[in-house]
This record gives C-alpha cells, sequence and structure tokens, in this order.
C-alpha cells in the first residue's frame, strides 16, 4: 500500500512539475529562472562567498566628466614692429666748381709793330764784346751784369741754349750769344771757353754770355744810324757810327729768344 500512495504522491508531483515546466515554457525565452541552491556545507558556502566580488571592499569609482575645456583665449597678435626709418638721403655732393680757365697769354707782337728806336735826347750804352764782335746796349734796357758760373744743360733745347745759370734770386737761361749772333761763321765752340759774363736783357730771364766788358758812353742821337723798320734783323736797333757795333733792340730780341729763333730767323 505505502508504495502505492507514495506513487501517488510521485505521480503528482510529477504532475506539478509538468504544469510549472508548461508555465515556465510560456515565459518569454529570454527570462531564465533563477536557480537556488543552498549549499550543503560550510565549505561550499566559503567557495560561494569567495565567487562573490569583493563590492564593499572597492571604494566606489567616480568618473568625472570632464567639462569642455573653455577655449583657451586667442593669443594677442604681437604688434608689428614699428617699421626702421628710412635712413635720410646723404647729401649729394657740391659739385667740385670748374677750375677757371687760365687767361689766355696775350699775343707777342709781331716784328711789324717795330718801333723806331731812336732817341732824341743823349743815352748811355753798355759796351762788350763776343768774339772779337762789338755790341752795345742802352742802360735803361739792362737789367743787370753777373759773373758767369757753373751752368746746367739742359736736353732738348736750340743749340744757341748755352745753359741755366741758377742764381740766388732766380735762374738765367743764358744765350751762346756768338753761337746766336754768327753760327755760320764758327768751325768750332772753343771761343765759349772765352765767355765771362752774362748781359741781363730788361726784366727778362734771358743773358747774353760775352767775353769783355768795355765800359758804358754817352750816345748823341746823331752818333748812331737808326734803322727804320724791322726788316731781316730785328733785334738791331742801329748802328754805332764811331765803333762800328751793333745797338741791340732789346725788346724785339726777347720775342725772337722766346720764340727759339736765331739770327737768321727773322721777319724779313
Amino acid at each position: 500500500m505505502n508504495n502505492k500512495r507514495l506513487t501517488s504522491e510521485q505521480a503528482l508531483d510529477d504532475y506539478f512539475g509538468d504544469l510549472l515546466l508548461d508555465t515556465a515554457s510560456d515565459l518569454p525565452a529570454t527570462i531564465k529562472p533563477t536557480e537556488f541552491c543552498e549549499p550543503s556545507s560550510s565549505q561550499q558556502l566559503q567557495q560561494l562567498l569567495a565567487q562573490v566580488p569583493q563590492l564593499l571592499d572597492v571604494e566606489p569609482q567616480v568618473v568625472v566628466i570632464d567639462a569642455e575645456p573653455e577655449p583657451e583665449p586667442e593669443p594677442e597678435p604681437e604688434p608689428e614692429p614699428e617699421p626702421e626709418p628710412e635712413p635720410e638721403p646723404e647729401p649729394e655732393p657740391e659739385p667740385e666748381p670748374e677750375p677757371e680757365p687760365e687767361p689766355e697769354p696775350e699775343p707777342e707782337p709781331e716784328f711789324v709793330v717795330w718801333q723806331h728806336h731812336g732817341q732824341q735826347q743823349p743815352f748811355q750804352a753798355l759796351f762788350f764784346e763776343v768774339n772779337g764782335m762789338m755790341f752795345a746796349v742802352a742802360l735803361t734796357e739792362l737789367g743787370a751784369i753777373h759773373q758767369l758760373g757753373e751752368l746746367n744743360h739742359i736736353v732738348g733745347r736750340p743749340a744757341w741754349y748755352l745753359g741755366l745759370a741758377p742764381l740766388a734770386q732766380y735762374n738765367v737761361d743764358v744765350v751762346d750769344t756768338a753761337g746766336w749772333v754768327m753760327a755760320d761763321k764758327l768751325t768750332n765752340d772753343r771761343y765759349r771757353a772765352n765767355y765771362r759774363y752774362m748781359v741781363m736783357l730788361g726784366d727778362s730771364q734771358w743773358g747774353l754770355a760775352c767775353d769783355t766788358l768795355h765800359g758804358t758812353q754817352t750816345l748823341m742821337a746823331t752818333d748812331i744810324r737808326w734803322r727804320q723798320q724791322a726788316g731781316k734783323r730785328p733785334w738791331l736797333a742801329g748802328m754805332v757810327k764811331q765803333k762800328m757795333c751793333a745797338l741791340i733792340h732789346v725788346d724785339a730780341l726777347i720775342q725772337m729768344l722766346n720764340k727759339g729763333l736765331d739770327v737768321n730767323s727773322g721777319a724779313s
């Protein structure tokens, strides 16, 4: 009997179990029944507890959501550098003044304007000798008289240029008087050894070399045969009758020497 009762109870349990199963099967598939299993022993309990996360020991994590960062302020634009001042233009150099043109030398008078050199009043003249020929010059046209010393020879000068005499005050261009007046009659230059003096012509730098000084003498206008025009010898003012010597026209002679002319180069 007992076996039948147990069988009936077992059948009842199975029935209710099926109902429960049917009920559970009617639930949505996503919901699963929670299975509870009571631990059979304290050891199993401990194992279960060990599987539980130790949430109590872990401090709750606070998630800080950063607010959107404030946009960084835009940097202030750097001030533009002040433009460097343009350098002041250098003043243009003042143009150098053009040199003033040298005044043109006054043209020397031509021999055609040669003037009669006759004097109405008596005058004194110096007489000097050159290689045996006598010359006279009016004292009013005489610059000075110097003894002849050492000469500096200059290349490129005419054959009648004797040399340059350096004096304390100035230099003298010394003329080989014999070579200038009578070059066609000379055969050598040994006569130059006889030169002792320099007779200066007016205010010029020219000096006539001579051998001997014969002193001065007063001449009357009638003592001279005056030339009326320059002719071929503009340096010759006239002839002293008594001594048969040449009276020098100083101005005309200076002009000829400045131009490098000799006695044979005079105007006709």
